[in-house]
């Protein structure tokens, strides 16, 4: 099981999956993201299934993935305020709770929005038909996990070195990471 446990989380379109690649590879950890889960089993499964249906077994397998990896392990999802507390909270626990640290992911709500509404995406996503979730989710949109909280905004380029320098002080430095 892991040890240390890396979270990125925002809402939809704050650019997680683009600062999670590149920060993995600087930090030299395995990312689980689990919209690449969720992909993979919308092209297995060939009954439609609702896209939160599909979801919900993507994240149960990536807790199974995570808790057989040892070391500091990078998560990827959403995990929405007033929605998904306990499904974290399950998953991490399910892991052995490890120490950790979220990263939120944000940008000016506009920027969001226009990034969810024009990228392309597999369709187990059904993004268009879920503009009004987004929207309700957004209003409220916070770190929901309890551990150490890094905002990180992406609105412009991150600086990814000096990013996963300062992830690698605030694990190694911060008894609650």
């Amino acid at each position: 099981m892991p040890d240390r446990l890396i979270v990125i989380n925002g809402m939809a379109g704050s650019g997680k999956t683009t600062l999670a690649r590149p920060l993995a590879a600087a930090l030299g950890v395995p990312l689980i993201a689990k919209d690449a889960i969720k992909e993979a089993l919308g092209d297995a499964v060939s009954v439609s299934l609702p896209t939160r249906s599909i979801g919900a077994l993507a994240t149960d397998a990536l807790w199974r993935i995570v808790g057989m990896l040892d070391g500091t392990v990078m998560v990827e999802s959403v995990w929405l305020t007033g929605r998904d507390e306990e499904w974290f909270r399950r998953g991490w626990e399910s892991v052995g709770a490890p120490r950790g640290i979220e990263l939120w992911c944000s940008a000016p709500h506009e920027v969001m929005r226009e990034r969810f509404l024009t990228r392309v995406r597999h369709a187990v996503h059904d993004d268009a038909s879920r503009i009004d979730d987004w929207e309700a989710a957004a209003r409220v949109a916070a770190p929901i996990t309890g551990l150490t909280t890094l905002h990180v905004d992406t609105s412009q380029p991150v600086d990814i070195g000096r990013l996963a320098a300062h992830v690698r002080q605030t694990l190694e430095s911060d008894t609650h990471a």
